[in-house]
C-alpha cells in the first residue's frame, strides 16, 4: 500500500481570538498556497482510493483542497485518530481496516504526520520536519505495519508548488 501523509497548510495562528477549541482555519496564504502545492501533488501521486483527515477546520479545509486537485472530493473521511495528540498506535491498528486499499492520504498535524511517519518506518521516535502542506510517501506491506515500510519521497511544500508550475 502507498501511504502519504499530508500536513495542513498554514493556517490561522495558534491563540488568535474568537477559535474556541484550537479549531482555526486555513489562512487566505495557505489556502492559495496549498491550491498551488496540490497541482505539484497530483503530478507525483495518483488518486487516493480514501482520504482519511483529522476532522479539524485546517486539516478538513486541506484534504478538501487536494481531493478536488484530484477531482475526488467524495473519498474524505474525517478521522478521530488523526487529531492532534491521538495516539500514533492506535492509528495504525485503526488503520487495519483499510488495508486492502492502494493508496491511502492522511491529513494532519505535527507533531502527529512526523511519528505516523516515523512509526510506518519502523523508529519509535519523529525522524521528519513536516513544514506545512510538506507530503511524503511510504510504501508497506501490511497495515498496521509487521515490517517497516519504504520512504519513497518526502516533498516540502515549495517543492511541491515547484513540480506543480510544470
Amino acid at each position: 500500500m502507498e501511504v502519504y501523509i499530508l500536513r495542513h497548510a498554514i493556517a490561522v495562528a495558534r491563540g488568535t481570538a474568537g477559535y474556541p477549541h484550537d479549531d482555526r482555519p486555513l489562512t487566505d496564504e495557505g489556502v492559495k498556497k496549498m491550491e498551488r502545492a496540490a497541482k505539484g501533488i497530483i503530478a507525483v501521486a495518483p488518486n487516493p482510493d480514501l482520504i482519511l483527515t483529522s476532522p479539524m477546520k485546517r486539516a478538513l479545509e486541506t484534504a478538501r483542497i487536494a481531493a478536488r486537485a484530484f477531482g475526488t472530493e467524495s473519498t474524505i473521511e474525517p478521522c478521530e485518530q488523526l487529531r492532534p495528540g491521538k495516539s500514533v498506535e492506535n492509528l495504525l491498528l485503526y488503520l487495519a481496516k483499510y488495508k486492502d486499499l492502494e493508496r491511502l492520504l492522511l491529513v494532519g498535524h505535527e507533531p502527529g504526520m512526523s511519528g505516523i511517519a516515523s512509526a510506518l518506518l519502523g523508529f519509535d521516535r519523529a525522524l521528519f520536519d513536516f513544514k506545512k502542506g510538506a507530503l511524503c510517501r511510504i510504501d508497506v506491506a501490511t497495515l498496521p505495519p509487521v515490517n517497516p515500510g519504504t520512504l519513497i519521497w518526502h516533498l516540502s511544500p515549495k517543492h511541491l508548488r515547484m513540480i506543480g508550475r510544470n
